[in-house]
């Protein structure tokens, strides 16, 4: 497949995208001792197969690889300045935004906005990794808000992807792993609100006390009986 795209796909923020998303890095994660050989024989004839690797080189260096022979092969083919230097021209300069400053609905409005764009889209500024980051801290620190946020986004919303990411996203990180007022709010919004509901059954469980995973079970289901 990697091979084909090499051979057939001339955009390169297309073909980038093998390594920025889940194909390139599977491969070397699950399959390293056999891809390996494969990936040097094939970077042997065309250069851009080692400015593809470029965009993986800080995650070989960091682990990706576990045997250090295999890991040491890949990096000799990585093409890293060469994928830095693209990626540095490809990113378009662009102001930071201060999430910090906005409001709820203003947070709501630029979270559609920059959820949504295309996996291309993504990789042209820092936007969506710096929501991500603000996301994250957001549901750490002041799950309240985060909830809020979920609610007006859900307002302004109603593209299945685009709440699917936020039910398994935004919404699963913010639920603590045991009771008390968050889950309150949850359970309460879920009851009066069709909408959440649903988000809230696009959550998954993993690491909640035996209460908690009552109390939103019961919450998934109340107003369907």
């Amino acid at each position: 497949f990697i091979e084909a795209a090499l051979r057939d796909e001339p955009n390169d923020e297309i073909f980038m995208l093998l390594a920025k998303g889940k194909p390139l890095g599977q491969l070397l994660v699950f399959h390293a001792a056999t891809a390996t050989p494969l990936l040097q024989e094939v970077s042997l004839r065309p250069p851009r197969l080692c400015w593809l690797l470029g965009g993986k080189v800080a995650a070989i260096e960091n682990g990706m690889v576990e045997d250090k022979g295999l890991a040491q092969r890949l990096r000799a083919i990585c093409g890293g300045p060469a994928y830095r230097a693209w990626e540095e021209k490809a990113r378009r300069v662009s102001e930071p935004i201060n999430f910090d400053k906005l409001s709820v609905r203003e947070l709501a409005a630029k979270w559609v906005a920059i959820a949504s764009r295309s996996d291309v889209e993504i990789e042209r500024d820092q936007h969506w990794y710096d929501l991500y980051d603000y996301q994250h801290e957001l549901t750490a620190k002041e799950p309240s808000k985060a909830l809020a946020l979920v609610r007006a986004v859900l307002e302004i919303e109603d593209n299945p992807n685009l709440l699917g990411s936020s039910s398994a996203g935004m919404l699963e990180d913010l639920i603590p792993s045991e009771d008390g007022p968050v889950i309150d709010a949850v359970v309460a919004l879920a009851t009066r609100n069709p909408q959440f509901q649903d988000l809230l059954c696009g959550v998954w469980f993993d690491d909640l006390s035996p209460e908690v995973v009552a109390r939103l079970t019961w919450a998934r289901g109340h107003g369907q009986l």
